[in-house]
């Protein structure tokens, strides 16, 4: 049946990235559907997001049903950094996706959590405000962005269910939760600074599924690793049992 991909950007870029573009192409050429959407974590948005990881869910699935409308009969998703971090968490929410792809996974609260104060203290405000009924409360708080330090505004829900290191956007505490039926493809660069922890926090932890496969990019970074593997994307996904 026909294969439909959802593919999200990273944070603080946009779906007209060269290695999207040209994973997008490839997958068109070879008969599948694809939609590269605009998420709210965009160049400009990620700053002052006002949706949860779940909201997102709730527009992936929206993406899904038009992909389904077009004929596709299976979903993977994927993406690129954040993208591809929410890739894994929403198939991990509604585990009825093909497979996931995950380029340059990115965005890391456990690590920030564990490396900057100034983080850890606005997380831990931002917690005993949501415990305290004071989700919706302004809030602003810090974020880091491949080492470029970020200032959200936002609200203490929606900070925290972002930066929780426990949370729906960390990826170690997701990826043991990814079901046993859905394989995942998750491509590094060597150069990517995530490349000394994403296969023993992130890969090994999800790819309970034999057809799961690690793609190490000799020399790529953390921005171009996706265009690097974009053919070997699109023959995987062309292969998922």
């Amino acid at each position: 049946g026909t294969t439909g991909i959802i593919l999200m950007h990273g944070k603080q870029s946009s779906p007209n990235t060269p290695g999207l573009r040209d994973i997008a192409s490839k997958a068109e050429a070879a008969g599948m559907k694809v939609v590269v959407p605009s998420m709210p974590w965009g160049t400009g948005a990620w700053e002052k997001i006002n949706v949860t990881p779940d909201q997102v869910f709730a527009m992936i699935d929206g993406y899904a049903n038009q992909l389904r409308a077009q004929g596709a009969q299976r979903i993977v998703v994927g993406g690129q950094s954040l993208g591809a971090n929410m890739a894994l968490a929403y198939a991990v929410s509604r585990k009825n996706v093909a497979g996931v792809v995950m380029a340059a996974p990115g965005h890391s609260p456990r690590g920030s959590y564990a490396n900057n104060p100034s983080i850890k203290e606005a997380l831990d405000r931002a917690v005993q405000l949501v415990r305290s009924g004071q989700a919706n409360q302004s809030f602003s708080g810090p974020d880091d962005n491949q080492g470029n330090s970020i200032r959200m505004s936002t609200t203490a829900g929606v900070y925290a269910s972002w930066l929780n290191p426990r949370g729906q956007a960390s990826m170690p505490a997701q990826a043991p939760l990814l079901p046993a039926n859905i394989p995942v493809m998750l491509i590094i660069g060597t150069k990517d600074p995530s490349f000394g922890l994403a296969e023993d926090s992130i890969y090994k932890p999800a790819a309970k599924n034999p057809y799961s496969r690690y793609l190490v990019i000799d020399g790529g970074d953390h921005r171009n690793t996706d265009q690097a593997a974009s053919q070997r994307i699109v023959d995987w996904i062309r292969g998922v049992p």
